[in-house]
């Protein structure tokens, strides 16, 4: 099981703590804290016309995420040159798309007739069914055909463990990491991004469980550090072998900030600009998406890009009548997918292109 200390179960307590340090914590000045990033018009956003999210872009532009019914019933999605295809489920009321590469494979996780948690390979109009390897599965990433992910087993008194895998060739091998682990990206090298509990769990206060970013490459594993905390967990991985993600900056793992991590100058802060930076991908031209929140009271976050990690982020455009937007990918041409909420209550998929001209 990884403690996950991010924005689900850590907004009300960062709230607090960053509201009463005015941004002086977090390094930022008491002006900056009080400023938000502005919204660029470098790109332009598009609604994808489909109650659901976007999670995944590839260079082609082509999109992999979900649709969710009226029922709150879930299928995998793609969106190729303007094409919706349905994707479907493997049998079961709920199905999403996570990742998707160049050559169009697709992975996702879906649930069958009779049971949840079932990992799935999609190409060209055909789902295999990969599984849920005695637990429940969740692919989160494929390049040239090799899947990444991780699944849950539950040991006695409902604890939930985590173990991250690949799949090359149709062959499922776990990371060699201390159960409590999962993989989030891999890219062309076969370099793998994940976060994975340290230490095993038996007999250790909460707060000793701590995690890291690793980077795993031909069996090696290599943490990644931290910004001074106890956590740091990553989201994003490019072809140039960088990692994005976010890292606790105290003892208490409370205060978070988003990283750049490269081999050669290691973990870099991200400028925030004295909200919370949450990176989820960066592209082969060192672009980074994610999400930002200025409005620490609210906890309301907005789509972001970082064209230059030492600066603070531009705020992407909100979609006409969408708001609280999130990024999830970016490929190399600076397409990004993510999503909007509306008025409604309704999230829906969200397309940022860039402007022509830019």
């Amino acid at each position: 099981m990884i403690i996950r200390f991010t924005s689900k179960n850590l907004t009300i307590l960062a709230s607090a703590l960053l509201m009463a340090s005015a941004g002086q914590t977090l390094g930022a000045s008491p002006a900056a804290a009080d400023e938000c990033p502005t919204a660029t018009d470098r790109w332009e956003a598009v609604d994808l016309g489909v109650t659901g999210g976007a999670l995944d872009i590839n260079d082609l532009g082509q999109i992999a995420g979900f649709s969710r019914s009226e029922t709150r019933e879930t299928r995998a999605i793609v969106w190729d040159d303007g094409e919706t295809i349905d994707v479907g489920t493997l049998g079961g009321p709920r199905g999403d798309a996570s990742g998707i590469d160049e050559e169009g494979h697709v992975v996702g996780s879906s649930y069958t007739e009779s049971e949840k948690g079932h990992a799935f390979l999609w190409r060209e109009g055909t789902m295999q069914d990969l599984g849920n390897f005695g637990g429940l599965a969740f692919p989160r990433d494929v390049s040239q055909g090799a899947i990444v992910g991780e699944y849950s087993t539950f040991l006695p008194g409902h604890i939930r463990v985590r173990q991250a895998f690949v799949i090359r060739n149709g062959v499922k091998t776990d990371l060699d990491l201390v159960a409590g682990s999962e993989a989030t990206g891999i890219n062309t090298a076969g370099q793998i991004a994940g976060t994975h509990r340290r230490t095993e769990r038996a007999g250790l206060p909460a707060n000793q469980l701590t995690q890291r970013a690793f980077l795993w490459e031909n069996g090696t594993v290599t943490e990644l550090g931290t910004l001074g905390g106890i956590w740091s967990e990553a989201n994003g991985l490019n072809n140039q072998g960088q990692v994005v993600g976010q890292s606790a900056l105290d003892a208490d793992g409370v205060l978070q900030a988003g990283f750049v991590w490269n081999p050669e100058t290691g973990m870099r802060r991200l400028e925030d600009g004295g909200g919370v930076a949450r990176p989820k991908a960066i592209n082969d031209g060192d672009v980074i998406v994610g999400t930002h929140t200025c409005d620490t009271a609210s906890g309301t976050a907005r789509a972001a890009v970082w064209t230059d990690p030492s600066q603070a982020p531009a705020l992407l455009p909100d979609p006409a009548g969408g708001t609280a937007t999130a990024a999830n990918a970016i490929n190399v041409h600076g397409e990004i997918a993510g999503n909007a909420m509306y008025p409604e209550g309704q999230q829906h998929a969200v397309l940022w292109r860039p402007v022509a001209g830019d």
